[in-house]
């Protein structure tokens, strides 16, 4: 993985976890698919995050994380591998 992708996978993985809580409130199991530290959006699968991060921002760019109580850093290839899966 490139430093610049590395970089935006962590930044926005910490600003995840300080999200975490309200989400968990307003969208658990959800897919919450987050660019330079904002949330963009929340989806219901894993994949409708994975494209729209990618028609939005381009390969590496974002990440996707799933709202869920054990939040695991998974990586923007780990995920989208996952997602192509799904």
């Amino acid at each position: 993985m490139s430093q610049h992708i590395d970089t935006e996978v962590d930044t926005n993985f910490s600003a995840f976890n300080s999200m975490l809580p309200d989400l968990l409130q307003k969208a658990p199991g959800k897919y919450a698919l987050l660019h330079s530290k904002e949330l963009v959006g929340l989806f219901d699968t894993s994949v409708s995050a994975f494209i729209e991060g990618a028609k939005r921002f381009g390969e590496g760019a974002y990440s996707v994380q799933e709202v869920t109580q054990q939040a695991d850093n998974l990586g923007f290839y780990s995920y989208a591998g996952g997602a192509g899966q799904a």
